[in-house]
């Protein structure tokens, strides 16, 4: 910290090695989530010391690396150490379920609305579309995937295609914008 002090106390250093520990949890590197989590309480301790004295953090390193010998500041520092890390777990396990949540798609049972409620922009039916386009066709579809879907309609005579293609968006299977 004393030769690279002027990158570690930059404002916004804590915030990256907070995000730096949760993304460590997240990805099961549990001890080193512990240490870059020590690092922040480190750096944010040395921060919060210079504010209480009115002094640049460069100017605070040495003083509060000696006060950390002390028994009861170590034990001090530890604790609040331990309550981070603890707090990065929490954090870490609710972060996964949100982002497992957002990776869900809602999928709706189109056959159990009415037909008059599930037309597309077109005014065509997409089950019924759907069920009259050729396999590898509904393959692509089922499948989510731009590159199969591709090779199928590749596959396909161009009039076919285009017949398809024009058909897949009345109905709402397929949004050309």
């Amino acid at each position: 910290m004393l030769s690279n002090g002027e990158i570690m106390l930059q404002e916004h250093a804590s915030s990256y090695l907070l995000l730096a520990s949760l993304e460590d949890e997240m990805n099961g590197e549990h001890e080193k989530m512990k240490r870059t989590a020590r690092n922040s309480q480190i750096l944010t301790n040395i921060i919060e010391l210079a504010k209480s004295l009115k002094r640049h953090p460069g100017n605070v390193i040495i003083p509060f690396f000696a006060r950390l010998e002390e028994t009861q500041h170590y034990q001090s520092f530890q604790e609040g150490v331990d309550i981070f890390v603890q707090r990065i777990e929490k954090r870490a396990v609710e972060k996964k379920k949100e982002m497992d949540a957002e990776q869900e798609v809602e999928e709706v049972d189109l056959s159990s609305l009415p037909v008059e409620e599930r037309l597309g922009p077109g005014g065509l039916d997409p089950i019924e579309v759907f069920e009259s386009l050729p396999k590898e066709l509904q393959e692509a579809f089922e499948s989510r995937d731009i590159g199969e879907l591709q090779n199928a309609i590749r596959a396909l005579k161009p009039e076919d295609a285009k017949y398809h293609m024009k058909r897949c968006e009345d109905s709402g299977l397929w949004n050309a914008a």
